[in-house]
């Protein structure tokens, strides 16, 4: 039987909430923390401190909560997602599925989870059932512009590029401003050799973000300075980026 909540520790979690969703994650961390000081067993106050901790990139200590979220709140369809983004995170692909298809298990008609696993899928090069994935998200939620962007990706990835463009093209409808499917689109044109119009994706991307090369120069030249932990390395989420997948979510639900 679960404790009673006091009403105080209604508040500090209502706080903590409100700091996570402005992205204030040092302050929401020590909230949930205290919350956690007095009820280790709080599942609220774990989820939102497993949250901090995946948007702080430290993926080996939110492994850890949901690893404890799993007894207590193991049939939360979040619990076995959100873990499965820390696996990513981690650059375990292989136990992001393990919880991806759990919380589809869990929960049939979570879009979210059919797009992430079939982001994953692309990641270990699985393009037949990344593609029954993204399907599978367009009929939950044909308005999923990221499912429509894993169609283009994958029509690509064949030197399908005519339905790329029309994938994509779908994607930008939905999300005009998608710097993921625009810079997909601008390859998906340069393999078709059509410049020009290259140059008016580029000009869009700039409009959103005019440091985004700048910013791609910039990594390049910070790679010998990168963590070599092959546990913890980059996210390889062929979809979109790890803090995009964990704002689909609202953990305080």
């Amino acid at each position: 039987m679960k404790k009673p909540i006091s009403i105080e520790t209604n508040i500090m979690l209502e706080q903590a909430w409100k700091k996570f969703g402005k992205k204030q994650f040092d302050a929401a961390e020590d909230i949930f923390s205290a919350v956690l000081d007095n009820d280790n067993t709080n599942t609220d106050a774990m989820h939102g401190l497993a949250g901090c901790l995946l948007r702080k990139k430290d993926a080996r200590a939110a492994l850890k909560i949901y690893n404890q979220l799993e007894k207590l709140d193991g049939e939360n369809t979040k619990t076995f997602h959100l873990r499965a983004l820390a696996y990513g995170a981690g650059n375990k692909p292989g136990k992001a599925v393990e919880d991806l298809e759990k919380a589809i298990e869990l929960t049939d008609d979570s879009f979210e989870a059919y797009l992430d696993l079939g982001g994953t899928f692309i990641v270990n090069k699985d393009y037949k059932r990344a593609a029954q994935c993204f399907e599978k998200c367009i009929n939950l939620d044909g308005k999923c512009s990221e499912a429509w962007i894993g169609k283009a990706l994958l029509a690509h990835i064949n030197k399908e590029q005519k339905a790329a463009i029309e994938f994509i093209s779908i994607a930008l409808k939905l999300n005009p401003k998608s710097l993921l499917a625009l810079l997909i689109k601008a390859e998906i044109l340069v393999d078709m050799g059509k410049k020009a119009d290259v140059e008016k994706e580029v000009k869009k991307i700039l409009a959103i973000d005019p440091d985004i090369f700048k910013s791609d120069l910039k990594d390049d030249d910070d790679d010998d300075d990168l963590d070599d932990d092959d546990d913890y390395g980059k996210d390889e989420d062929a979809d979109r980026t790890e803090d995009d997948e964990i704002e689909e979510f609202d953990l305080d639900d």
